[in-house]
């Protein structure tokens, strides 16, 4: 479209995601825009980081919802014997797709984070000393002196 050559950087902005959240391509808005698909895709991701967290928190429900959708649809297609084998793997196949970009979202393909503190003698040390002195806090002072003595024998 001509007018649409003429946006500012702000109304193509805009426009990206209204067009995307039609469910546009990214080649069809890139064409639309006159601008390369890729380059739609940017100012798509770029927008999506910049949302406030509401309106993005309804933009993935929006995504989820139409995940769900095609998941449905694709699993009735894929169970159904009536339609060729070759259809049914392809659908198999689209659903995978599907269920994957679910997951992604939601972050369940994230990898399991560990932490480890690495501590020295000093750390542990002190660590006894402060046990210690809970244990004179709480009125028992023979657990106490078992700490210190090992801390003694140890040091």
């Amino acid at each position: 479209m001509a007018s649409d050559e003429r946006l500012t950087a702000a109304e193509r902005r805009a426009r990206v995601i209204q067009l995307r959240r039609s469910r546009v391509t990214f080649e069809e808005i890139g064409k639309a825009l006159g601008i390369s698909r890729q380059r739609a895709h940017k100012i798509y991701s770029d927008a999506l980081r910049e949302l406030p967290a509401r309106d993005l928190a309804e933009h993935r429900a929006e995504e989820l919802t139409l995940i769900d959708d095609a998941l449905r649809a694709l699993m009735i297609i894929a169970h159904d014997q009536g339609v060729h084998a070759r259809t049914r793997v392809e659908a198999w196949n689209a659903a995978r797709g599907w269920a994957e970009r679910k997951a992604r979202m939601l972050g369940l393909d994230a990898p399991t984070q560990h932490r480890i503190d690495v501590i020295d003698d000093a750390a542990v040390w002190a660590k006894l000393q402060e046990m210690a002195e809970e244990f004179d806090d709480l009125g028992r002072p023979e657990d106490a002196r078992a700490i210190r003595a090992e801390i003694a024998a140890a040091g």
